[in-house]
């Protein structure tokens, strides 16, 4: 059995139940969902509901759409500086917190607050490993009240590095230094179906994909193995010097293979915020459609 680069960026079960009561802790409720529904689109369901029924104790909640992304934004961008500095404090967030982000469907959601941790310069950032799902299987705690958080301070210091915007990646098409990387489904990703009824269909010129729920165990909800993990990137033949974009449909996924490539060790890699929501609606921007000989997605 090999190892994870960075395991510091897992948190077991174990460890987050030892540091319940940890005030240098901070624990965040990231659960989200995404319903089909008739005619073939989809409906965004909060979390919040689920959360107020039972969440691990001490922890806070963050709603994907609503908290975390810049007011009236329809691309759903990450919150401005300012506004991720102020929803930190309100979660008792300071720079000197480690925060576990957890939800129930393999941290693929939860990985979206990981990275913008990462993003404005908190490194002290994990992701539950089996989320909620393994938590309740383990038999461990739940709580139905909503904990009283101290205010905090946290100050934002940007990386840029770790986010790409619709030039950059249209400037990486092609390139042999730059792997673009499609974290969606591969239904999205061939064209077969449309993520969003007003968008078209396919994905970014020369992108492999990789989807995000690929990188986890469907029965634990637990990361794969380090070996097997490996070997699942390893079919997209990236080198350790190639700089990464991955991109999704709003941002979560896309955060999470993100989080993967990371902790295997590669960590020249940025998230196309913007990811679908924005290169699907232009029409002036190349999309292709079909598989290509990188395409190890799953339907």
């Amino acid at each position: 059995m090999g190892e994870y680069r960075h395991p510091e960026a897992l948190a077991t079960t174990e460890w987050l139940a030892a540091h319940l009561d940890d005030p240098s802790v901070r624990i965040v409720d990231m659960r989200y969902y995404v319903r089909a529904v008739s005619g073939g689109s989809f409906r965004a369901v909060s979390g919040r509901e689920a959360y107020q029924q039972g969440h691990i104790p001490g922890a806070g909640f963050v709603d994907f759409a609503s908290d975390l992304t810049e007011p009236e934004d329809v691309l759903l961008n990450i919150l401005s500086p300012d506004h991720f500095a102020a929803l930190m404090g309100r979660l008792g967030i300071g720079n000197d917190s480690t925060v576990v982000v957890y939800d129930d469907q393999g941290g693929t959601w939860a990985a979206r607050l990981w990275w913008a941790l990462r993003y404005y310069g908190h490194d002290a950032a994990k992701v539950l490993n089996g989320g909620l799902t393994r938590w309740i299987a383990e038999g461990r705690p739940l709580e139905t009240r909503t904990p009283t958080l101290p205010a905090s301070t946290f100050q934002a210091r940007t990386r840029p590095e770790l986010i790409a915007a619709r030039d950059g990646v249209l400037q990486a098409i092609g390139r042999g230094d730059v792997c673009i990387i499609d974290a969606l489904p591969k239904a999205f990703y061939t064209g077969g179906a449309r993520l969003y009824p007003t968008h078209r269909a396919g994905h970014i010129p020369t992108a492999r994909n990789l989807p995000a729920t690929d990188n986890i165990n469907r029965a634990t909800q637990t990361l794969l193995p380090p070996d097997e993990l490996a070997q699942l990137w390893r079919k997209l033949d990236l080198s350790p010097d190639q700089k990464v974009i991955t991109y999704c449909g709003a941002g979560a996924y896309g955060a999470f293979d993100l989080f993967v490539l990371y902790v295997l060790g590669h960590e020249n890699v940025s998230l196309y915020d913007g990811s679908w929501m924005e290169w699907g609606a232009d029409p002036e921007l190349p999309v292709e459609t079909g598989p290509d000989n990188k395409t190890l997605g799953s339907d």
